[in-house]
């Protein structure tokens, strides 16, 4: 887990960019042990194939907004609860829970690398039935949470400079 406390206004991002960075750093790191990382419209956090995690071909059951695209929040708050995304064949392997308040982020990003993901489940991760949830050892890399944890404070230190 990384939880990065950066005050976006100084940094001159908002919090679109924010995301888009850790997700980044995420696929970054994943990209040293040779895996692929895909982002999914309207659903944060990084998602492999599960049944080739070193795949580089576009996503094609990536969700999209219904209508066009949200012009405020609250628009895509009411929009992100119409997606009905469709996860079949993939896994969640980085996950995003970040609070900003008064410009300042506050949580962050998990990156699974080697954990009992039987808890998982019992539950609808990140809200979405059916989504599988999987680690860097699912996909066949043994590393240990100290060397991922230094790449991915490398990458996140690369990514979130201004």
């Amino acid at each position: 887990m990384a939880y990065p406390l950066i005050d976006l206004k100084r940094a001159g991002y908002f919090v679109k960019e924010y995301v888009y960075r850790l997700e980044e750093a995420a696929i970054q790191t994943l990209a040293v042990w040779g895996i692929v990382g895909h982002r999914v419209a309207g659903a944060p956090g990084i998602y492999i194939r599960l049944n080739d995690p070193f795949s580089h071909a576009i996503l094609q059951n990536k969700p999209q907004f219904a209508g066009s695209a949200p012009t405020s929040n609250n628009e895509l708050a009411t929009e992100s609860k119409n997606l009905n995304p469709d996860f079949t064949g993939l896994g969640k392997i980085a996950a995003l829970g970040i609070k900003v308040s008064k410009n300042c982020t506050y949580h962050g990003l998990s990156l699974n690398v080697d954990m009992d993901l039987s808890a998982f489940l019992k539950i609808n991760p990140c809200g979405y039935q059916g989504l599988a949830t999987v680690d860097m050892k699912y996909c066949g890399v043994q590393a240990s949470w100290q060397e991922v944890s230094s790449v991915l404070a490398q990458k996140l230190s690369a990514y979130l400079q201004a």
